[in-house]
């Protein structure tokens, strides 16, 4: 199949079993999914095994004021996925999953939370669009602009690592879309009410007829009232549940302006979800397909003026949408219980480890000390208390602790003495979510670990990798010289909260590093970390260990590396298997021994080396540049420069390399 088509209603879950059932065995690079009322151990259960086990980085967004879950049964999250509380005024209400492959796609946008309720059955309305063979549709192209602008929308907060992810999934969709071949496709836009309400974007009628279904509409039916004038239908059909919607027999008079009109009364116990308007001209059914309720936040207001952030999907041209079976009824007699959500007073956007410790973000700047504290699981009298964030801060850096556990909280002390406690965020640590390779992280530390015993490699167990933008580059020095190979000092082991690979017990010897006072020394002891050696000789970096893709690591490498300000040149991996990068911004080298070719990249921030390559799979890497050069003699443009920079030539490179790599 080369071209991309419009399905059926399929709930996520279903769309993650036939990824896994395709016969061609294509892994999965990437799986976001976002809506309100997250339940994380469902997700966990069913949604994140299945992505991982495909090879795929996972990210799930949701309401940091609807979360669904326990905390305490809460396992993975900031380990085996990214999970990036968000606050928007009037709710997170969009309802979007993206599985990006290295040729295929899904997208699905519907009603269905990422909870058990909302995925378990198929009878939820998704509007999914599919891709085959690199081929793109209008809807990858309009969801990736959505994905670009919501970090930054009026209203919209979520942690600064949260909004790169969102960032780079949408430069892969980008990137898939201007390179596809043009291809017949379903006629689907994407909608959104960031800057713009879904109504104004419905178009004129007349149409024939307009059959309507959304549970909750305003009390005096303005908006519905609105939409029925725009489209000016013949006829109307309006499916409602007689307990759980928003409409009464006067309101929907006023809203109908003496059109006909059929209700349709749907089973209590079976609640569609999802909303949607279709309409008829000719035979040609139209739909706009969503989570957006027929009110004035919902389906007249934006995102910008304080109403929930909503997705909506036109289509045109496909079978019409079923209200379901019902009794028909006139327009009088309907009663309508609705609820209204409470806010919450104290968020935590999200946590982040790294080298420095663990960062903390607000949805707010504190208006009183905020205490964090962390726990293994979340348990009642689990908590330890980390430290303050003072008022007037947003967000607060804290340094790494031993026993320091994954789940964090916020407390504030109220002034009747009471304490309110902020719902429970994950720290997220980058690199041990990345895609799966070779070498899995480790699982979850008890609350108290034992120390480990100290080894004579010089290596230290402390928090992962440190990102690059939690640390400015210094002003560019002069590279030093190639120091003479001395003996480190054995540092002592203290207990780490998460490792990302398992010490080496038999790496190579290499260079030595600089000394631990010296210009790289923080890198230096992030490395040793994660049980990496590292050593610098005739202006090349050399990393071993015990990993087993040697791309992520060297990337990772060259990001810390060039924190300094200057090019780096790294070879990292072993006999068998090594990477070679050539560094500084924005052009990348990189050599994947034993394949004997150049690829060529420019990384522009908030981009980094890390980020482009932590799943290790080169296929889902963007940004790549100029023809593959075949051999290892041919250099491409973008390495001479660097060479240049270093003052290293390039058959001196060659021959270093050959003796390394044989």
């Amino acid at each position: 199949m080369t071209a991309s088509q419009h399905t059926r209603s399929a709930s996520p879950v279903t769309l993650l079993r036939e990824w896994r059932e395709r016969t061609d065995g294509a892994a999965l690079h990437e799986a976001l999914f976002l809506g309100l009322n997250v339940d994380l151990p469902f997700l966990e259960r069913v949604a994140v095994p299945l992505a991982r086990g495909l090879s795929a980085r996972v990210a799930i967004l949701g309401d940091a004021a609807q979360e669904a879950h326990d905390p305490r049964e809460v396992r993975g999250a900031g380990l085996d996925y990214l999970y990036a509380p968000t606050v928007c005024p009037g709710g997170l209400r969009a309802k979007l999953v993206v599985l990006l492959g290295e040729h295929a796609c899904r997208i699905a946008i519907g009603g269905g939370t990422p909870a058990l309720p909302g995925w378990a059955g198929e009878d939820r309305l998704w509007t999914v669009v599919e891709t085959e063979d690199d081929a793109s549709n209008a809807l990858l192209a309009d969801v990736a602009d959505w994905l670009d602008k919501l970090p930054e929308a009026a209203g919209v907060a979520m942690a600064p690592w949260a909004g790169e992810y969102l960032r780079e999934i949408a430069a892969l969709l980008t990137e898939r879309h201007i390179l596809a071949d043009e291809t017949p496709g379903p006629d689907a836009r994407l909608l959104d009410n960031l800057d713009r309400s879904l109504l104004d974007q419905v178009p004129a009628g007349p149409v024939e007829e307009l059959h309507v279904y959304a549970p909750a509409v305003d009390p005096a039916g303005d908006t519905l009232r609105e939409l029925i004038a725009r489209l000016a239908p013949a006829r109307v059909l309006l499916g409602v549940h007689e307990n759980w919607s928003g409409h009464t027999g006067a309101m929907l008079r006023t809203a109908l302006g003496g059109r006909p009109a059929e209700v349709l009364v749907l089973p209590e116990q079976r609640l569609v979800h999802g909303r949607f308007a279709q309409w008829r001209i000719g035979d040609r059914w139209f739909a706009l397909t969503g989570n957006a309720d027929l009110t004035r936040a919902g389906f007249a207001g934006t995102a910008a003026a304080g109403g929930g952030l909503d997705l909506a999907v036109r289509t045109a041209g496909g079978p019409a949408l079923s209200l379901g079976e019902g009794r028909t009824t006139s327009v009088a007699g309907l009663d309508a219980l609705r609820g209204v959500a409470a806010g919450a007073e104290l968020v935590l956007l999200g946590a982040r480890a790294d080298g420095a410790g663990l960062r903390v973000v607000l949805a707010e700047a504190a208006r009183e000390p905020v205490t964090v504290s962390t726990s293994a699981d979340g348990s009642p009298g689990s908590w330890r208390e980390l430290g303050i964030i003072p008022s007037g801060a947003s967000s607060a850096g804290f340094p790494p602790a031993a026993g320091q556990g994954p789940a964090v909280r916020g407390s504030v002390t109220r002034a009747d003495g009471s304490v309110l406690h902020s719902a429970v965020v994950f720290a997220y640590s980058p690199a041990a979510a990345a895609r799966p390779s070779e070498t899995r992280p480790t699982a979850r530390p008890e609350p108290t670990p034992e120390p480990r015993s100290a080894t004579p490699a010089p290596v230290r167990a402390v928090a992962p990798p440190r990102p690059v933008e939690t640390a400015p580059a210094p002003p560019a020095t002069p590279r030093p010289p190639a120091p003479t190979p001395t003996a480190a000092p054995t540092p002592p082991a203290v207990p780490s909260p998460a490792p990302l690979y398992v010490p080496s017990h038999d790496a190579e010897p290499v260079p030595a590093a600089p000394a631990e006072d010296g210009p790289y020394a923080d890198a230096i002891e992030e490395f040793a970390a994660h049980g990496w050696v590292a050593g610098i000789e005739d202006g090349i970096w050399r990393i071993t260990g015990s990993f087993g893709n040697p791309v992520p690591i060297a990337a990772v490498a060259a990001t810390r590396l060039a924190q300094y300000g200057e090019p780096v040149l790294i070879q990292a991996g072993n006999e068998r298997r090594w990477a070679f990068m050539a560094w500084h911004a924005p052009d990348l080298t990189l050599l994947n021994w034993p394949a004997r070719n150049w690829r060529s990249y420019q990384i522009r921030p908030p981009a980094d080396p890390e980020s482009r390559f932590r799943g290790g799979d080169l296929a889902s890497v963007p940004g790549r540049v100029g023809p593959l050069n075949r051999q290892i003699g041919d250099p491409p443009p973008a390495l001479l420069r660097v060479l240049d920079e270093v003052g290293i030539g390039f058959a001196e490179l060659v021959k270093t390399l050959q003796q390394i790599g044989g």
